[in-house]
């Protein structure tokens, strides 16, 4: 599965598309910004854009060589980032840490949505003399090898040795005159300051709200309804990785919001298994995040029908008037468990509610 395409950073873009036209890209990068935000994947761009077949330039995105960057199978571009410490015997760590990062490669390859790496994780002395092997061969097919470096600031998580950032340096200081490296971080001053002296840095800045919720809407197997997806957008505060993370955690949300609503749909001893199922205990807040989902799941049906579109595929015969009814019944039914009326209780009425509706 090729990775999904680099969203915002227009401007960024046009300004890097020039620098490599004129073939003045700086051989170290160091792309600083948030995460979540599409550093890694700036750095792809980077990549196709200085192995083009048309360029250097901003990359075509058809050329053979794009579309080898774009699904992580060309032979001159190299993507390290945060793995688990290889635990074999030190002689055969390299080898190790080759077999680990070929599978993760493996994994976003079918899956370019990857989440952030374990807190454990991180780019270890054998993967860094992994690099350094690499570096030091030729280019298989274009001009130059690129290696990008995710999350940077990780080449000494939770520990003190410096070593594997020492390597690190070591490979920065005397770079082949064949060889570019994009390393990207949200915390620089976690990097050694001799590695930071030696890359030229590039801010990259937060998507805007209308860029991440169409992102949400786009890319993902499972789009994010549009109402949904721009709630999202606006608590992620600019962030993709953020706004994804969010869906997972909501994913249950979700579920639940659709079961209380296909309820309303079954007969009343359906519903009364339902209603004992609710928790009457916990966060309040739970509760409440459900019947937003599903007064969202109903605003989005609604929205469809006045456009004419129809409804989703569960309510697609319900009347418009009856979709706002039951959103109004929903809105109601928040207002109750944001005080102390018992999660049963409301679910009983609003189940009883929404099937006198018609829903």
């Amino acid at each position: 599965m090729p990775l999904p395409p680099l969203y915002g950073h227009e401007e960024l873009k046009s300004r890097l598309g020039g620098t490599l036209k004129a073939r003045k890209l700086p051989p170290a990068l160091l792309l600083v910004g948030p995460s979540g935000i599409g550093k890694q994947r700036l750095g792809q761009w980077i990549a196709a854009g200085l192995l083009c077949e048309s360029g250097p330039s901003a990359p075509c995105g058809t050329c053979h060589s794009c579309h080898l960057v774009n699904t992580l199978q060309h032979p001159d571009v190299h993507w390290f980032f945060p793995l688990a410490r290889p635990k074999g015997d030190e002689s055969k760590q390299v080898e190790e840490a080759e077999e680990l990062l070929v599978e993760a490669i493996t994994a976003r390859r079918a899956d370019p949505l990857y989440g952030r790496p374990d807190g454990l994780h991180g780019i270890f002395l054998p993967m860094v003399r992994l690099l350094h092997r690499r570096a030091m061969m030729r280019p298989v097919m274009g001009r130059v090898k690129v290696f990008l470096v995710g999350e940077a600031d990780r080449l000494v998580p939770q520990a003190s040795s410096p070593e594997a950032a020492n390597a690190m340096l070591k490979v920065l200081e005397e770079p082949p005159p064949d060889t570019h490296f994009v390393l990207t971080t949200a915390e620089p001053s976690a990097l050694l300051p001799t590695i930071r002296s030696r890359l030229v840095p590039l801010r990259v800045r937060r998507l805007g709200s209308a860029e991440v919720a169409r992102f949400l809407r786009e890319v993902p197997a499972q789009p994010v309804p549009a109402a949904e997806a721009e709630r999202r957008a606006e608590a992620a505060y600019g962030s993709i990785g953020d706004a994804l993370e969010a869906r997972a955690e909501s994913d249950d949300v979700q579920a639940a919001a659709r079961r209380l609503l296909e309820t309303a749909r079954a007969k009343a001893s359906v519903r009364f298994r339902h209603t004992l199922g609710v928790k009457t205990y916990g966060a309040r807040s739970d509760f409440s995040e459900v019947l937003a989902a599903a007064a969202g799941i109903l605003r989005d049906d609604l929205a469809q029908r006045l456009r004419g579109t129809g409804g989703g595929a569960d309510h697609a015969t319900v009347p418009a008037e009856r979709l706002l009814e039951a959103i109004r019944e929903i809105e109601r039914a928040k207002s109750w468990a944001r005080g102390n009326v018992n999660p049963q209780l409301i679910v009983a009425h609003l189940g009883r509610k929404l099937a006198e509706i018609g829903l």
